[in-house]
């Protein structure tokens, strides 16, 4: 039974961070979600008890505090305590409490923020015989500190600026240096879930404008101004994270490459920038604040001369790609 656990939570751990890289195929990263506020972590617990120790597996609690350094690594200081009952009243029973430094180098830091984690530090193993008689075997009262190591993956799901959801699993090393109950060391399972309570208010950002490019090949077909079924789809992701944030204006500029006429390619040019401004409309972005206008061959980021060794119609169109494009800039953009 203890392997199904173990396997059960080694597979959610991992499935973790494959579910976050999965859930992003189109990503803008509008705005940094990086928030460097120290932290307070109070946290339940559940360990799968190593054989060795000869207790049942038990609840436990613990507290850290933490502080993110960069949009990649948190470091934090953690302290667990378990107490953890002999099996059928067999042997002792343990009281274990841990301190350690863990880094957490997260993965993302959007809606979902998987992690992996390492961490090392003290661990105080306190053991309690149950068994009357005084020294039989290795069974007697004793406690002692070792040398822990750990190693793990979770996640944060922010839910507001004061509080996030964080659960991790990770597994426990402990060397067992002061010899309690045998020789053998201990490794433990551990999964945890509690609430990151940022400490003070966080710093508004200030407003930033930026300018996201969009391959008009990957929103229409060739010569054309209707969007295909995947060019909606990216779309649609894009207006969602627009209205994660607050802004100013948009305006959205269509470009096209240099083949056929000025008047052809001006016209086309505007009839897709005005194409993304509805469907955006469309998807809750203000009509207000959105505007279109399309520049036609008169910016090309690839020349005919860039282009003048292809040998087809159809290698030329490929060599003119970079040019056929929609640009969406955001001016004032800020975090909500």
């Amino acid at each position: 039974m203890k392997n199904i656990y173990r396997s059960t939570l080694s597979a959610l751990v991992l499935a973790a961070p494959l579910a976050a890289i999965a859930q992003t195929d189109y990503q803008t990263d509008t705005l940094p979600r990086f928030d460097d506020r120290w932290y307070i972590l109070p946290f339940a617990s559940y360990t799968w008890a190593d054989e060795n120790r000869g207790v049942d597996d038990g609840f436990g609690g613990g507290f850290a505090v933490g502080k993110p350094l960069n949009e990649r690594l948190n470091l934090e200081l953690r302290m667990t305590y378990t107490d953890l009952a002999s099996q059928d009243d067999a042997g002792g029973d343990f009281r274990i409490g841990d301190l350690g430094v863990d880094g957490l180098f997260f993965l993302s830091r959007g809606r979902f923020q998987p992690f992996l984690l390492a961490g090392i530090g003290i661990i105080n193993d306190d053991f309690e015989c149950n068994i009357s008689e005084v020294n039989i075997g290795n069974c007697k009262s004793g406690s002692g500190f070792s040398f822990m190591a750990e190693a793990g993956a979770g996640f944060v799901v922010p839910i507001t600026e004061y509080a996030s959801l964080r659960v991790d699993g990770r597994y426990r090393y402990d060397d067992n240096a002061a010899r309690l109950i045998d020789d053998e060391d201990f490794g433990d399972w551990i999964v945890t879930a509690g609430i990151v309570i940022p400490l003070g208010s966080r710093a508004k950002p200030a407003p930033v404008t930026r300018t996201f490019e969009l391959s008009a090949d990957a929103l229409f077909a060739f010569d054309k101004a209707t969007l295909k079924p995947t060019g909606a789809d990216r779309l649609n992701t894009f207006a969602g994270d627009l209205n994660q944030v607050n802004f100013n204006d948009i305006q959205v500029a269509g470009h096209t490459d240099p083949i056929g006429s000025e008047a052809y390619n001006l016209a086309l040019s505007d009839r897709r920038a005005n194409t993304v401004r509805d469907h955006l409309v469309g998807q809750g972005i203000p009509a207000d604040k959105i505007s279109a206008q399309g520049f036609g061959k008169s910016q090309l980021k690839v020349t005919p001369a860039d282009c003048a060794g292809a040998k087809s119609r159809e290698a030329l169109i490929e060599c003119y790609q970079p040019n056929r494009r929609v640009e969406v800039t955001v001016e004032g953009m800020v975090e909500k």
